[in-house]
């Protein structure tokens, strides 16, 4: 029987779910360091949310991924557009909602019907 993957929100790694593995990485400095961070950062308000959006430094998830696992409370700027390193807007349809998805990387049968709807079908006679 395979071994399941344990993944760690905190750390964001994954590895098989052993009960020597999971306590080990439980147990390890980097995962409770993080920890400590994640909830010290719920106790008291961050000094970046003060900051205007501009300031504020860019969310290296969110560039990477569009997708930031803290949302609103993040301490990090989500930008409205993934911006390539030459600083030029990607084309297509970027634009993120609350949850981070963007209809861009929707598949085809996700993507919400066209403006003007679906062009008609042609007729075919199967019998």
């Amino acid at each position: 029987m395979p071994l399941g993957k344990y993944y760690c929100d905190y750390c964001d790694k994954q590895f098989q779910d052993t009960p020597s593995a999971r306590k080990r990485h439980l147990q390890g400095l980097q995962h409770q360091r993080v920890r400590a961070l994640w909830y010290d950062s719920l106790s008291r308000p961050s000094p970046f949310n003060d900051l205007p959006q501009s300031e504020k430094p860019i969310c290296n998830s969110f560039a990477r991924t569009g997708f930031c696992r803290y949302g609103d409370g993040c301490k990090y700027f989500h930008p409205k557009q993934n911006l390539q390193p030459s600083g030029q807007a990607m084309p297509g349809n970027l634009i993120k909602d609350g949850m981070g998805m963007s209809l861009a990387n929707l598949p085809p049968s996700l993507m919400p019907p066209p403006d003007g709807g679906y062009p008609p079908l042609p007729f075919i006679d199967w019998g």
